[in-house]
């Protein structure tokens, strides 16, 4: 039998090769897992841009709702027609931006719709009845006491605060207060406050007064009045549609008035005055006013995007970076896992940088905000918050049966006043609460409050969703009856 003749290369043509079985069954799974990656990474980006839609939709849906039930409300044209008109306008704009597909500022649009026009309720609601303000919002231990004596309580939300209440927070609690007239004042941790009676001012009508004992308080006027506030050593009316704060040393007294946004008119105890425009602040010692002096301005975030979604799996650090501030020697960096920023993951005051990097370690909720620092040491407004979620895709060494169980989910005792419902509860840290498919803010030890408003008579069903990275859900539902008014 002849010799088989050996095969050459065409040198014309392609070389051959030999590739074995193994090899192709290497590249094979490579391929395979790469292909399954991207799906998983494509499935995982649709759930997230899924979660916005819902979203942006119940946003929309909740502002509605208000709108259609502020339109027939006489007293809202009398106080409150500019603040409509604004609902009115971002509840268009969320629209438009629902219809456009640009789901991130349509959820941002419908919740600045859905906010003003719950304030513009919740205010009408004070002035229906002999309460001066109501709390909004609380982190933390703040407490309560009902005229000159008696004995301290539990703040709770939605309590309603008349004159001569006191307020007071501890080093890690924080509240939000809103006023008849629509101003909403943020206490910030140690300080002490009493409701005064409402006084004559430069507005439409009498003006809401506060007298700080101790401590610090940002502040917000409405369009149509502006709001008093006393301490031991001066007075200081802030002008409407004005963003100020007020800050007294507890020691000695010295206190410090600033102007974010509008001015305030400032009298020392002594007699003196300042005009203390935006970006301004004065100084007040003894009887004293010091010349108004110049703030930074306000940071303005550049990266990540507001409301990114991050794999913990997959994303061990973030990056967090700014616009530099003309003037700034230094910036402050707070993230928090709530929106009042109190007990901070991180709060860091001496950055000299316009950026910093992250080191994801757990899973959570998170919003972050800067500050620039003069030279001289003033600090300026915080910039507007920024909110980033870090969840794990598939956790690592659980096995199946960790991945399928749902997220406890424990409510406490649903109470309502009113239209108003305070739901409270706690989850697992880093789950997703939704109540009545409104996201709420978790702490970092999983629990939550929320208040809800029912516009509907007779019973209505509360639904509050958990639910965790890996999709796993448990809901409750809970039966309440609002009465006609």
């Amino acid at each position: 039998m002849p010799a088989q003749p050996v095969q050459k290369a065409d040198r014309q043509g392609k070389d051959w090769y030999s590739v074995s079985v193994e090899t192709l069954q290497s590249w094979g799974l490579l391929l395979l897992l790469l292909a399954l990656a991207g799906l998983g990474v494509y499935v995982y980006r649709q759930l997230d841009r899924s979660s916005l839609r819902q979203e942006a939709e119940a946003m929309i849906s909740q502002a509605e709702a208000l709108r259609q039930r502020l339109s027939n409300e006489p007293r809202v044209a009398t106080g409150f027609a500019a603040e409509l008109a604004d609902g009115a306008q971002s509840l268009k704009e969320a629209k438009a931006r629902l219809e456009a597909r640009d789901l991130g500022a349509a959820r941002d649009r419908g919740r600045h719709s859905r906010d003003v026009l719950q304030s513009i309720v919740d205010a009408l609601a004070l002035r229906g009845g002999a309460s001066q303000a109501q709390f909004v919002s609380l982190q933390g231990d703040v407490e309560l006491r009902r005229g000159s004596g008696g004995d301290w309580e539990e703040a709770r939300s939605r309590v309603q605060l008349q004159s001569g209440d006191t307020v007071r927070t501890a080093e890690n609690g924080s509240a939000v207060v809103m006023f008849q007239d629509g101003t909403l004042y943020t206490v910030q941790p140690n300080t002490q406050l009493v409701v005064s009676p409402r006084s004559g001012g430069g507005g439409s009508g009498p003006e809401q007064s506060i007298e700080m004992q101790y401590g610090w308080v940002n502040l917000s006027t409405s369009q149509s009045t502006g709001s008093n506030v006393k301490t031991p050593g001066a007075v200081a009316r802030v002008k409407e549609s004005s963003e100020a704060y007020v800050a007294v040393d507890k020691g000695s007294s010295q206190g410090r008035f600033g102007a974010y946004r509008g001015g305030m008119e400032l009298s020392s105890s002594g007699g003196m005055t300042r005009q203390v425009g935006a970006l301004q602040q004065v100084v007040q010692t003894g009887d004293l006013l010091s010349e108004p002096k110049a703030m930074p301005g306000k940071p303005e975030p550049v990266e990540p995007v507001d409301d990114l979604l991050l794999d913990l799996d997959a994303t061990k650090k973030l990056v967090l970076a700014w616009q530099p501030v003309s003037g700034a020697a230094r910036y402050s960096l707070q993230v928090s896992r709530n929106h009042l920023f109190v007990d901070n993951v991180i709060d860091a005051g001496n950055r000299t940088k316009t950026r910093a990097t992250l080191g994801l370690r757990g899973e959570g909720s998170f919003q972050w905000r800067v500050a620039a620092f003069g030279t001289d040491g003033l600090q300026g407004p915080w910039s507007e918050p920024r909110k980033f979620r870090v969840a794990s895709a598939a956790r690592g060494g659980g096995g199946e049966k960790q991945d399928a169980a749902p997220p406890e989910l424990d409510l406490g005792d649903i109470k309502t006043y009113g239209s108003i419902s305070m739901v409270n509860g706690r989850t697992e840290p880093g789950a997703r609460v939704e109540v009545n498919g409104e996201q709420v803010a978790l702490g970092a030890d999983g629990s939550f409050t929320k208040a809800v408003q029912l516009s509907k008579e007779g019973w209505n069903i509360i639904e509050v969703r958990a639910r965790n990275a890996w999709g796993n859900e448990t809901v409750r539902r809970h039966r309440v009856f609002v009465e006609s008014p």
